[in-house]
This record gives C-alpha cells, structure tokens and sequence, in this order.
C-alpha cells in the first residue's frame, strides 16, 4: 500500500511540474521582455560579457557591464522596491531592487566623483534624488548615475548591471540587447512608436 501511494505522488509531482513549469517560464519570459534598458543614453555601449573570467581567474563575472558617459542617467529597468543602498570598497556605491516576483536587479559602480575631484562626490553623486530605502519605483525611473566607484576607480565609466532570480545571476544579455534596440528605436522614432520608455 505504501509503495502504491509513493508512485501515485510521484506520478502526481511529475504532472504537477509538467504543468506548471511552462506557465513559469512564460512568466519570467513576460517579465524579462519588458525590461527597460538600464542606461538612459544612446551613446551607451555593452556586450555580453557575463560570465567572463574576471580577477586574475578569481572570480567569474555575473553581470553585463554597460559603458556610458560618467553621470548618464541609470534607471529603474521594471516597477519594484528598493531593496538595498549601499557601499563597499569593491562594488562602490550600488542599488538593488526587488521587483517582487522573485526578480531583483542590481546596479553597481555608481558615480562618486564631482567636477576636478575624483571620489569626493559620495551618495549625493551616485543617487537620484528621492531614491530611499524601501522606496517604490518604476519603469524608467531614474535611480542613479554612471561612475567608477569601488574596484572601477581609474577604468571607463560604467555600470556593472546584474539581474538575479531567487538570488541567483542569470545572463540576460538577449533581453538586455532587446530592451537596447526599443530604446534606440525610440530615441530616433519617438512619434511614430506611439510609446514612452522613460
């Protein structure tokens, strides 16, 4: 009788998750499609370079860096929470937001200087005005600035971009050059597509 019961649950798990996994992933399919770009400026540059080895063959980059002019508008790629505002002598000044289903995304490297001196500028440069801790936000909304704070000191400007699920990274460069190519669409096309990224 038992061993019945554990092929009837068993039977029945697999089911379960046969159903339920395609619904799943159109879920994460219909979030991640309709990211905004995280860097409001069309000179901005990225490629996918998550997954690349990175600190002397330490550690494996889990993010996509996107390079851009240092004080170019970082925003807010879906509705969400501020989840974390920070800073550590790696990462620099960084932001996190929860987007509440499951998904977070991380921005890391934010400005810190200001005109003639280099790291003098703190949370006042690396932060939007408004952005707090627990604080809503949404699509497009601007939450900071590209810089080089922390390990960046010194390289291009740029914005270590990271999404996570459950609390693990997950390349998301296809989605990320998506959302690149409805920004740029919409930059050169702003009456025709009839929308408002920002």
């Amino acid at each position: 009788m038992l061993k019945r019961l554990s092929f009837v649950f068993i039977g029945f798990f697999i089911l379960t998750s046969m159903i339920y996994q395609p619904n799943l992933n159109a879920k994460h399919s219909e979030f991640l499609e309709s990211i905004v770009f995280p860097v409001k400026n069309i000179m901005s540059h990225f490629y996918d370079d998550w997954g690349e080895i990175r600190g002397n063959g330490k550690r494996i980059h889990e993010g996509i860096d996107i390079r851009a002019q240092k004080g170019s508008p970082i925003v807010a790629i879906a509705d969400g929470r501020i989840n974390t505002i920070s800073y550590s002598e790696s990462s620099g000044y960084y932001i996190a937001i929860d987007h509440q289903n499951g998904w977070l995304s991380l921005y890391v490297h934010l400005d810190d200087d200001i005109n003639g001196n280099d790291n003098l500028g703190g949370r006042d440069t690396a932060f939007a005005d408004g952005i707090y801790l627990g604080g809503e936000v949404v699509a497009g909304q601007t939450i900071g600035y590209v810089g080089d704070s922390g390990n960046a000191d010194g390289t291009v400007p740029h914005v270590h971009f990271e999404v996570r699920y459950m609390g693990k990274s997950y390349d998301v460069y296809d989605y990320i050059k998506s959302s690149w190519e409805r920004f740029e669409r919409f930059i050169k096309f702003p009456k025709k597509l009839g929308i408002n990224l920002f």
